[in-house]
This record gives structure tokens, C-alpha cells and sequence, in this order.
């Protein structure tokens, strides 16, 4: 999108909120955050670290002219000066979203260390009845049943490490859904993908002996696929999983993901969970190269690694103050990932976090830290 249409449409927005009386006002929401990261990269010695910060904005804008009809746009501006911007320009990458078929971004400035970049990630137009629901426009498809590796996701896959995308990836698509009744409902989506390839599914969902369920079928690119997943409780453990298989008649290249996952809150406040994910196409043998291993995640390719496990735990300690660990192993490979994170509510509308992330593998038969990388970030919603 061309930068002045980007900064008529924000205007046009806040016109808009602020212009309102207090009745009409209620049609309207505005929200948002902004984000400031600071980032450090280490080599396996620690010896030498590469330094990025990333300032992120993000407006959301939602219209409800009326209780049937709602739109809402949603645009992220980030800024970024230090090795990742490096990095950017360097490649030529492109910080517009995969799936993302119109182009409603603009790089305001790219040169050197410094990167500044706009994206609309959210564009819809939504109408609901008591039977009917359908959107139209960039928005998130969320057919996942389970919180780590979402195989049934066909649409807008998400990567579970890149933990500063709270809002997940969106993807240019209509979806009709038809409810059967307050338990069971029939979705049909089709989206425009980035490369110019087509996604479309439809999905079942029903509740059945106290389980969630739902089956999927479609087309994903080249590709037939069709899935099904489910969500309940075995006592009071929770249980999800999801699969997921796809059938290409051009190249023949088959595959299978797989996930299950189990939960469960103890009475003093702990939390577990559990997950297993299984991916036909993920490496089964140990590398020869750090730089062999790529988390560029896809529907059907949701780890680099054929089987992986994570564990993850999480508490609560006080009104203020929580953290999270989260541990992945990928036997085949030999890779364990290391992900503490902790946040601090320092007011009702400040959050401090503290993230780190290291990453161990098996290279020439020893097994030694290859990247370490910590982040520091203040939140402030409006």
C-alpha cells in the first residue's frame, strides 16, 4: 500500500474515534500497545552478541454500525535499529505476512541498522446472525484445538517461539459458518495465499460425550488434505490433539502432523502441559550444521524435526508477578530448546517481561549450545 493512503486511513480512524459524541462513541473502539524490546543475541561461547532493539506499535480500529455488522482494522508499526535490521535489509526480507495476499504494508525507511516498517494485519468486514456467520477480509482462521503445534491450522500456521506476535498471523480469506446449534457448527474458508496458490477447507465441528470434535477437509496449495481433532478431559487431566495428513498428486511428497497434548492444575496453582508433535517431513538424524536447522514454520511442516516433545509449566505467584518454562526435545536431531519467560505487572497498564531462549544440539557427535538470545520488554496498552 502506498504510504499516503496508509496515513489517510489512520487519519480518517481517528477522525472518526475522537469526532463521535458519547452515544455514538459506543460503535467505536480504539486499542493498542506499544512495545519496547531490547534484544542480545549470544554465539555458543558467549563470547560475542549481537544487539537489537524493536519498537512496536499496534492500533487496533473495530466499527460496529449495528448488532449484526462489525469491522475492525488492525496495523503494526515496528521500528527496528541494531543487527536485526542489518539482517533485513541485508536479505531484502519482506515483514509482510505469508499468507497475506493484497500488499497493505509500506517500509517507510530501510538503510543500514534501521528499519521501519508498516503492516495491515487485520482488515474485515464481519455479519452474524442467530444461524449465520460470514467475514470477509485479512483475518485469523483459527482451527486449532491444541496450544502448541496447531496442525489443523491449515490457514495461518504460527510458530509457537516467536512469542512478541501475541495476536498471531492473519490471512486474506472468506469464511461462511453455519450454526447447527450452540454445540456444533459447519465452516467452509477459502484464502488467497501470498505465492498466488490457493487454501480452502470446510470443517465439522460437533460435541460428542463430553469432547469437542472436528473434522477437516480441503486443499492446501498443490495439495489434498484432511484432518480431524478433539479436546475434553480424562478426569480431571486435560486431553487435545490434532491431525493432520496431505496428499500431493504433482510431486507425490506426502505427509503426516501429528500432536497430542495433556494438562493439568494443581491445587497449589501449578501448571503443567505436555505435548508430543510427530511431522513427517522433520529431520530424523543429527545435522552437520547449526544453520541446517530452519524454523520457517508451514501447515505442513511445523517443526524441523520429525519427533518432538515439549513440557511446560507455569504459575501464578502472585497479582503481580508470573513466570513460565517451557523445555523442547527433538530426539532425532538431538536438539533441546530451553525457554524460560517471566512477566511483572508494574501497573494496569505497564508489563515487564523477561524472555530467554537457548538452543542445544548434537553437531560432529557433540552435543553444545549453538545460540542463547534474551529479551528484555516494557508494555504499555491504551
Amino acid at each position: 500500500m502506498k504510504k499516503p493512503i496508509l496515513i489517510l486511513i489512520l487519519s480518517v480512524f481517528y477522525m472518526f474515534c475522537s469526532g463521535q459524541d458519547s452515544s455514538t462513541r459506543r460503535k467505536y473502539e480504539l486499542n493498542g500497545y506499544i512495545k519496547d524490546m531490547q534484544s542480545v543475541v549470544f554465539t555458543n561461547d558467549f563470547r560475542n552478541a549481537d544487539y537489537t532493539n524493536l519498537i512496536h506499535n499496534r492500533i487496533n480500529f473495530k466499527w460496529k454500525p449495528s448488532q449484526k455488522v462489525t469491522g475492525a482494522i488492525e496495523i503494526r508499526n515496528r521500528f527496528y535499529w541494531g543487527s536485526d535490521a542489518r539482517t533485513i535489509v541485508r536479505d531484502n526480507q519482506n515483514l509482510q505476512g505469508e499468507n497475506e495476499k493484497a500488499d497493505l504494508s509500506a517500509n517507510w525507511y530501510s538503510h543500514g541498522n534501521k528499519v521501519f516498517y508498516s503492516n495491515v494485519d487485520r482488515l474485515w468486514m464481519d455479519y452474524r446472525s442467530s444461524k449465520w456467520n460470514f467475514r470477509a477480509g485479512r483475518h485469523r482462521v483459527n482451527w486449532g484445538m491444541t496450544s502448541v503445534w496447531n496442525p489443523n491450522d491449515i490457514f495461518n500456521s504460527y510458530n509457537f517461539l516467536d512469542f512478541d506476535y501475541e495476536e498471531r498471523p492473519g490471512c486474506d480469506a472468506v469464511k461462511a459458518q453455519y450454526m447447527i446449534n450452540d454445540m456444533s457448527n459447519i465452516e467452509a474458508t477459502i484464502s488467497a495465499a501470498g505465492n498466488g496458490e490457493a487454501i480452502m477447507g470446510a470443517k465439522y465441528f460437533f460435541n460428542k460425550s463430553g469432547y469437542d470434535l472436528q473434522f477437516i477437509s480441503g486443499f492446501y496449495h498443490n495439495s489434498f488434505t484432511g484432518g480431524f481433532g478433539w479436546a475434553g478431559n480424562i478426569s480431571e487431566f486435560g486431553y487435545k490433539g490434532e491431525v493432520q495428513f496431505y496428499i500431493n498428486k504433482i510431486d507425490s511428497l506426502n505427509s503426516l502432523n501429528a500432536t497430542m497434548e495433556g494438562d493439568y492444575i494443581f491445587q497449589n496453582g501449578w501448571y503443567i502441559n505436555l505435548a508430543l508433535l510427530y511431522n513427517e517431513q522433520g529431520l530424523n538424524a543429527p545435522v552437520s550444521g547449526w544453520t541446517d536447522i530452519k524454523f520457517k514454520i508451514s501447515p505442513d511442516n511445523l517443526m524441523p524435526a520429525k519427533w518432538n516433545f515439549l513440557t511446560s509449566t507455569s504459575k501464578q505467584f502472585n497479582s503481580l508477578f508470573s513466570g513460565n518454562l517451557a523445555i523442547v526435545y527433538s530426539p532425532g536431531i538431538n536438539m533441546l530448546i530451553f525457554f524460560p519467560s517471566f512477566n511483572y505487572n508494574l501497573s494496569p497498564h505497564f508489563d515487564l517481561d523477561f524472555v530467554w531462549q537457548s538452543f542445544f544440539l548434537e553437531l560432529n557427535k557433540k552435543f553444545r549450545g549453538v545460540a542463547h538470545a534474551g529479551f528484555l520488554r516494557v508494555k504499555w496498552s491504551f
